[in-house]
């Protein structure tokens, strides 16, 4: 049994529709496909995620300071090493910290210190990377890297 699981479907050239178990789907297409929009693209999805996992982890690791306000902005932000990778990646949270709290700044940070050093999956995974298995319809490996 797989710890998560994601079905992605054909509907069309260059055109897909991820699901999960519960019934979200999530379109994916080329930016550049006026057909496919609105749709995002894999690399925004990973964007995305980043973004989405950070914000879920925050809230906990952040949950004294108030941040309902908060924004959180996902770029890449430079060239990859090579061909066919995203390059260095930002993630950036923005919000007015409260007023009056002279520890609030402290405490956030602390938080989004611990969202990315220990408990965001998503941003581990990308900064640590991970072994990648490509399996064929028959059931053999085509391939494996990590």
């Amino acid at each position: 049994m797989a710890d998560y699981r994601i079905e992605t479907v054909r509907d069309g050239f260059r055109r897909w529709t991820a699901r999960n178990d519960r019934g979200a789907e999530v379109r994916i297409g080329a930016a550049d496909d006026d057909g496919a929009q609105p749709s995002f693209t894999p690399v925004e999805l990973l964007l995305a995620a980043m973004g989405g996992c950070g914000g879920l982890v925050v809230d906990r690791t952040a949950r004294t300071v108030e941040h309902d306000g908060l924004r959180i902005v996902v770029e890449s932000v430079s060239g990859p090493e090579d061909e066919g990778r995203v390059g260095r990646i930002r993630v950036s949270y923005e919000m007015e910290l409260p007023a009056g709290d002279e520890q609030a700044a402290e405490k956030f940070a602390r938080g989004v210190r611990l969202t990315h050093e220990r408990y965001c999956t998503v941003s581990r995974t990308v900064e640590h990377g991970t072994a990648v298995e490509a399996v064929l319809p028959d059931g053999t490996t085509a391939f494996e890297g990590g």
